[in-house]
């Protein structure tokens, strides 16, 4: 009922994209893009595996011993 009125600038207010108006090099905070080196993700799992097959090794060795 006692809702606020709408002036007359509001209507004919234009929404401007400006997405298309960046410069070549800008990139928009908006578009997150994921540009992950493939080495950072495989480096620790490289770590683990390694770590995993020494212990295996190493408790091979030691029980192979007794």
């Amino acid at each position: 009922m006692n809702l606020p009125s709408v002036t007359g600038d509001a209507e004919g207010q234009m929404v401007v994209d400006t997405i298309h108006d960046l410069h070549p090099d800008h990139h928009d905070p908006q578009h997150q893009e994921l540009r992950q080196n493939i080495m950072v993700a495989l480096l620790p799992l490289a770590l683990i595996a390694f770590l995993v097959l020494t212990f295996i090794a190493a408790t091979w060795t030691v029980l192979a011993a007794k």
